[in-house]
């Protein structure tokens, strides 16, 4: 019987180990919680992808009610919008509504985001981008730079 409560050996953490680890959690969710917090680069993601669906989106339109579709981007104020008559300014009048709530089809970018290239192309019925060469639109934000191309002849937003 001595024998084998001699032979059996403590099972558990020692005191170093567990501090180790700690120290180590600290320092990884130091480094994690910064990240987690700073929503610029979520924001300028987020920007990116309702532009590139709101380009998509006029062509779309356009072809489907046999009218040119302006897409309009000004850097001034940081906005895109859809529009039926060329409107760089996105200043209102002829937009094309949103089919989600009836209003104008119109992004603002969020804080830390620009947009730095005006852009005013427009899509036939055809759903070819006029003028017929290819466009691209630049947003920055979240340190990256994010770049909207629209292929001349097809008008494939990318």
């Amino acid at each position: 019987m001595r024998l084998r409560a001699a032979s059996r050996q403590h099972t558990g953490f020692s005191l170093i180990e567990l501090i180790s680890v700690l120290v180590i959690l600290g320092i990884v969710s130091a480094i994690a919680a910064s990240r987690f917090f700073d929503y610029g680069s979520f924001e300028a993601r987020g920007f990116y992808d309702q532009a590139a669906a709101l380009v998509r989106y006029g062509q779309k339109v356009a072809i489907a009610q046999h009218r040119n579709v302006f897409v309009n981007a000004n850097v001034v104020n940081g906005t895109i919008c859809l529009t039926y008559a060329a409107d760089l300014g996105c200043a209102g009048g002829t937009g094309v509504l949103n089919p989600a709530d009836q209003s104008w089809f119109s992004k603002t970018a969020p804080s830390g985001v620009t947009i730095t290239t005006s852009v005013a192309l427009s899509f036939s019925a055809l759903g070819k981008p006029s003028p017929n060469a290819p466009a691209s639109l630049q947003i920055v934000g979240g340190g990256m730079t994010r770049t909207i191309t629209v292929e001349r002849e097809t008008g494939y937003v990318h």
